[in-house]
């Protein structure tokens, strides 16, 4: 039988969240659009692009699994790529319905567990797919803003992300380098401290060890260029569905910052924040709100088909 833990969410927690999410959504639908606006462009959309659009979260659950399994083999275990990508689909339901954006992860961890026989290793593992990922993304965004410097100085929240998660990108980068290590190996390991500090160069130690596996790295960022490409594309053929006259290029620059702002954990997945972004950034293009909120709408229905194909997945596996 499944064992995936079933994480219980604060209510108070929950409760603010969704006030927020709810509250950015309302003063968006008073102030800067209407329903009815929404539900005007949406009917005006390209159902063969949104098609297209949808097809390619097949091709990045495919490559996605592809990374994973080439990061756990470097690792000694084996894992089937089918199972893979069917905890990739379980992880994007729990994404669905937890308010965060790790909860996917966890899942992951612990199904990544089962063959690793450790949730230290199975950790580890996920961190550095993470990292391939967010690497890649911090680069496609940073070699867009300079080609697009007139888009940047217009939309500060651009260089703001972007300083933000490069702040972010080396402080945990950091964690990995020799002066952290000494510093850890100073800490006094009594009491408490000591199986924390155990645990802690034992997961570094995990990390550090794909320096040793420069191949399976190599690999595992071209696998992650592809799949942020993919991404890239996927959100650019949305905006092609909406009639949007946006060059791919500038899509480089802001999904980025999207994603980046979605984790500000203030609201239910990003929900409110996200909208509130691309109407934003999209008013640098003179679209109309109504037309970045459908964008971001579009995005949403997406991931809950795709939750809902994990959600199948979940009930049924064993």
């Amino acid at each position: 039988m499944d064992n995936t833990p079933r994480r219980k969410l604060n209510p108070l927690t929950f409760s603010l969240k969704l006030f927020v999410s709810a509250a950015i959504l309302s003063l968006i639908l008073i102030f800067k659009t209407s329903i009815k606006d929404v539900l005007n462009t949406l009917t005006n959309v390209n159902m063969w692009w949104l098609a297209v659009s949808f097809s390619l979260h097949g091709l990045g659950l495919l490559i996605s699994a592809i990374r994973w399994q080439i990061l756990v083999r470097a690792q000694g275990d084996s894992v089937p790529l089918s199972f893979l990508a069917k905890s990739y689909l379980v992880g994007n339901f729990f994404n669905t319905i937890l308010p965060s954006r790790i909860g996917g992860d966890v899942v992951r961890i612990l199904d990544g567990s089962r063959y690793s026989k450790t949730l230290l290793k199975s950790s580890a593992i996920i961190l550095v797919e993470r990292l391939t990922g967010i690497i890649i993304l911090f680069l496609f965004a940073f070699a867009a803003a300079l080609f697009r410097l007139d888009m940047a100085q217009k939309v500060p929240v651009i260089w703001i992300s972007l300083v933000i998660g490069f702040s972010g990108l080396i402080a945990v980068l950091l964690f990995f380098t020799p002066f952290i290590e000494k510093i850890i190996n100073k800490i006094p390991s009594k009491g408490l401290f000591k199986k924390a500090i155990q645990k802690t160069i034992e997961f570094r130690t995990t990390i550090i060890f794909y320096k040793t596996k420069k191949t399976a790295l190599l690999k595992a960022f071209l696998w992650a260029f592809l799949l942020q490409s993919n991404v890239i594309l996927h959100f650019f053929l949305i905006g092609k569905a909406l009639h949007l006259n946006i060059k791919i290029i500038d899509y480089l620059v802001f999904i980025p910052i999207v994603m980046l702002i979605q984790l500000i954990p203030i609201t239910i997945n990003g929900l409110g924040l996200r909208e509130g972004a691309y109407i934003e950034i999209f008013e640098f293009y003179g679209i109309a709100p109504e037309s970045a909120f459908s964008f971001a709408l579009i995005d949403v229905a997406f991931m809950l088909i795709i939750g809902v194909i994990g959600a199948i997945i979940y009930v049924t596996r064993k």
